[in-house]
């Protein structure tokens, strides 16, 4: 199980801290529900004239418990910031929870522990007693909801215990309360009730309450409140200021660390890169003087080959232009000239009866992939013969490979 507290998702600790009620100054309260949102400024001011302590030695708590027709009821604690020191802040300080984990009221968690036991607290007036080693309670109920609460210390005897509860009953009985319809005690030897019995002139239900099993009821009844979402918390503010300042030491502590970090990588980081890099060359350079002489060996071989490829290579000779021209030309042209510069250009000079012819031509050696262009430098008709003609140069598609 997990729960929020102080706003993260914790799980809760094998032990919740609480706070014995005895130890406490405490008082409930009631106000109209309108006054649901000033109800914390009220209640503190109610805490200050309840304190005995002085101003900023104490802490304290308060915590809806219910409503009762218009109104809302509310317990409000008190407890010295010295009476709480021991054994709480040590321990929270040592689990790091210090701010963080609520300093609950006991008398709320054995209330509510008596409650998921004997489920018919919820129901009705009742009064519900508590008989441990550990401390003694007497609560008044109705319908579940705390009607009044004393607290006596656990060497408390049967006589004190009795006044107690019978000024309980005269408190409630003041505020409306009336005669309790049930009486409950839980205890670890019947014998505890006998006070009751003879207050109220009727024997009280007995739910066996050893004291080696109170602890747990009591660690029970705490983790079932946390988990509910109970807010009463009887942490000082100097506690919380002090986590808080222990909290913002840390972060500066692991922002330094951080930092420190991160110098050290960048030191090093200067310091090595040049050596990495310098290393990096070396090898490089030892790995291209191993492989320069295949490398050349290569180079030359490549060349030959080259060479023999052109010498071989009969696709731009003389005698192929001269197979290409004559099969691209019409049957009327006649060549007059042809100059051949290797694998450059081909002029050509010559006649022919008809214009369409010369263009004919070019269009024909243009689409040899050979060829990038086919120019006609000179297209005019010849006065005696009344022939065309024409000069064309053809540049070859090597020639910009070559250049």
């Amino acid at each position: 199980m997990r729960i929020d507290l102080r706003g993260k998702k914790q799980a809760l600790p094998e032990q919740l801290p609480v706070v014995p009620t005895y130890g406490t100054v405490y008082a409930r309260f009631t106000l109209p529900k309108e006054a649901a949102d000033t109800a914390t400024e009220a209640l503190t001011l109610q805490a200050e004239a309840l304190s005995p302590f002085e101003e900023g030695s104490y802490a304290v708590g308060m915590e809806a418990l219910g409503s009762r027709g218009s109104e809302e009821v509310y317990l409000v604690a008190v407890a010295s910031e010295v009476s709480l020191d021991d054994p709480w802040h040590g321990w929270l300080a040592a689990c790091g929870a210090l701010g963080k984990l609520r300093l609950d009221l006991s008398a709320l968690g054995w209330l509510r522990g008596m409650k998921e036991r004997h489920p018919a607290l919820a129901k009705g007036r009742w009064l519900a007693a508590l008989r441990t080693g550990t401390e003694q309670l007497i609560f008044l109920l109705e319908d579940g909801c705390l009607s009044e609460v004393r607290a006596l210390p656990p060497e408390a005897a049967d006589a004190d215990f009795q006044r107690e509860a019978t000024l309980a009953l005269a408190q409630g009985a003041m505020a409306g309360f009336g005669m309790p319809e049930g009486a409950v005690i839980f205890a670890g030897d019947p014998s505890a009730g006998v006070p009751l019995r003879e207050l109220l002139g009727q024997e009280p239900t007995f739910e066996p309450l050893g004291d080696g099993e109170a602890e747990a009821f009591l660690q029970r009844g705490l983790r079932l409140r946390a988990e509910e979402g109970a807010t009463f918390d009887l942490t000082p503010q100097a506690w919380r200021d002090e986590a808080h300042a222990a909290h913002q030491r840390r972060l500066l502590s692991l922002a330094a660390s951080v930092l420190g970090v991160l110098w050290l990588i960048g030191a090093a980081t200067l310091f090595l890169l040049p050596k990495i890099y310098a290393h990096r060359v070396k090898v490089a350079q030892s790995r291209l003087d191993a492989q320069r002489a295949v490398y050349e060996e290569v180079l030359d071989l490549r060349e030959r080959v080259s060479l023999i490829e052109r010498y071989q290579d009969r696709s731009f000779s003389a005698l192929e232009m001269l197979r290409l021209v004559c099969e691209a030309k019409a049957e009327g042209m006649i060549f007059l000239s042809m100059t051949y510069r290797q694998k450059q250009t081909l002029r050509l000079t010559g006649t022919t009866d008809a214009t369409a012819d010369v263009y004919t031509f070019k269009d024909t050696l243009q689409k040899d992939t050979r060829i990038r262009e086919v120019r006609i430098n000179r297209l005019v008709q010849d006065g005696k013969t009344q022939k065309q003609r024409f000069d064309v140069e053809i540049l070859f598609a090597v020639e910009e490979e070559s250049a």
